[in-house]
């Protein structure tokens, strides 16, 4: 199977001509237009620039990642489903060369309505020195509206989504440490429009950066448009896509 697209990130200057490459995104799909594997790689290929191998099943639910750092490191993830083709289990295995393998095992439990609808997910994990606890609620078209991650008791991220007639068009993310609220907007093709990051700058909330997404201007193009308001600088990035035919 041949890749079917492959996207390349790249910065560019006030006159949209190529600085530099950021990262190639190489992706192969089924017949039906569904991502079963994507390559993803940063540049310049030098040590401590991850590669990522990322496959998916045919409903293009993750099932194994693996993230290699240098010849030293690399971590894999797993997922395991049961005979219905719903996660239950999945993993993470740390391998660094000079120590030994780092292995956290996680476990899936969903509930549902009276109607057989999903209701909620927890998915649980506990090391020797760390519980944690993801925990997903769900509206009742299934898709997922408030989420917390925790460990031993904390709450370290928050998560909520907002849709309309089905599709995504708002999510919020909020991190403790270091504190960050990420605000994106999407499209009615659940494609991002913008996203806005307000950071703690000695305990004051600001507004950190703003970033806009337009695909109107270019076939198959991306132009990202990033305002700085901490440094006041404007960064710009464009995504190229370039698509394959079948065979």
């Amino acid at each position: 199977m041949n890749f079917r697209k492959t996207t390349f990130e790249v910065s560019i200057d006030d006159n949209e001509n190529i600085i530099d490459t950021i990262s190639i995104v190489k992706t192969k799909t089924d017949d039906n237009e569904k991502t079963l594997y994507t390559l993803k790689e940063y540049l310049p290929k030098v040590d401590g620039q991850p590669i990522q191998h990322s496959y998916f099943r045919n409903d293009e639910d993750l099932f194994y990642q693996e993230t290699k750092i240098n010849e030293e490191y690399k971590s894999i993830f797993q997922t395991f489903v049961n005979k219905d083709n719903v996660i239950v289990n999945a993993q993470m295995i740390s391998i660094a060369s000079e120590s030994p393998n780092d292995t956290i095992s996680m476990n899936y439990d969903y509930k549902y309505d009276s109607d057989g609808k999903k209701e909620s997910l927890f998915i649980t994990s506990k090391t020797d020195s760390i519980n944690s606890l993801n925990y997903t609620e769900y509206n009742k078209n299934g898709e997922s509206i408030l989420g917390y991650l925790i460990f031993d008791n904390d709450t370290l991220q928050k998560r909520k989504m907002k849709y309309l007639n089905g599709k995504m068009i708002e999510s919020t993310y909020e991190s403790k440490e270091p504190f960050r609220i990420t605000i994106s907007t999407f499209d009615s093709n659940e494609k991002i429009k913008s996203e806005i990051l307000y950071l703690k700058i000695n305990d004051t909330i600001k507004k950190a950066s703003e970033s806009t997404y337009d695909n109107s201007k270019y076939d198959n193009t991306e132009l990202i448009i990033t305002k700085d308001f901490l440094y006041d600088t404007i960064t710009k990035k464009k995504k190229i896509t370039a698509h394959l035919s079948r065979i």
